[in-house]
């Protein structure tokens, strides 16, 4: 597993958080005795499901038990989500930027989200979404990212590869849209400063 923050403060700035190295799976060792008893122990990965809606309803619950904001589905950032799931099982690998797709900050962007703040869990292996959302609840970096103050909207999504150590490849994305462009209008244009 891997988690990303990108925050708006006069211009973006990307933080990626790396918290082990080594397999892709492994990451989620903390959750197991062994990096790949998940896979080990399960047999041949089949396609994962899940349903956004019921997601979004575990991850609200998760935010509201601890004083924070509920979230809701985003289209776009569904979109965006289902891409780089998409992306990382062509590649058969778990990460923030695969390759010819660009940084989170670039995916963002290209799918027409303009972000005040922004955070992206990714992992790969697990069967189900409750095993996914334990395995970031379990990790201090992926659980910041859950909590992330001021976020309201999310988009989620797994993809499967067959004959792959991992199988499926999940990507969640929390977010609060940048709305100082929207009161300008559709050709109001970036504010700009104007000298007086």
């Amino acid at each position: 597993m891997d988690n990303m923050v990108v925050t708006r403060r006069g211009a973006l700035r990307v933080v990626s958080l790396v918290l082990v190295s080594g397999p892709m799976l492994s990451a989620c060792a903390s959750l197991f005795d062994k990096p790949d008893e998940l896979i080990k122990g399960a047999g041949p990965p089949s396609p994962a499901t899940v349903n956004p809606g019921s997601a979004a309803a575990e991850i609200s619950s998760y935010r509201k038990a601890r004083g924070l904001s509920a979230v809701s589905l985003n289209g776009q950032l569904m979109g965006i989500a289902r891409s780089h799931s998409d992306a990382m099982a062509r590649a058969d690998k778990m990460s923030h930027v695969v390759r010819g797709e660009g940084s989170f900050q670039q995916r963002l962007s290209r799918g027409g989200y303009d972000a005040a703040i922004a955070v992206e869990n990714v992992a790969a292996g697990h069967r189900t979404f409750n095993e996914a959302f334990a395995g970031w609840k379990a990790s201090r970096g992926h659980n910041a990212n859950l909590l992330k103050p001021g976020v309201t909207q999310m988009g989620i999504a797994v993809a499967f590869r067959p004959n792959s150590k991992y199988g499926n490849f999940w990507t969640l994305i929390l977010a609060e849209p940048d709305n100082r462009h929207a009161a300008l209008g559709p050709d109001g244009g970036r504010p700009m400063a104007v000298a007086g």
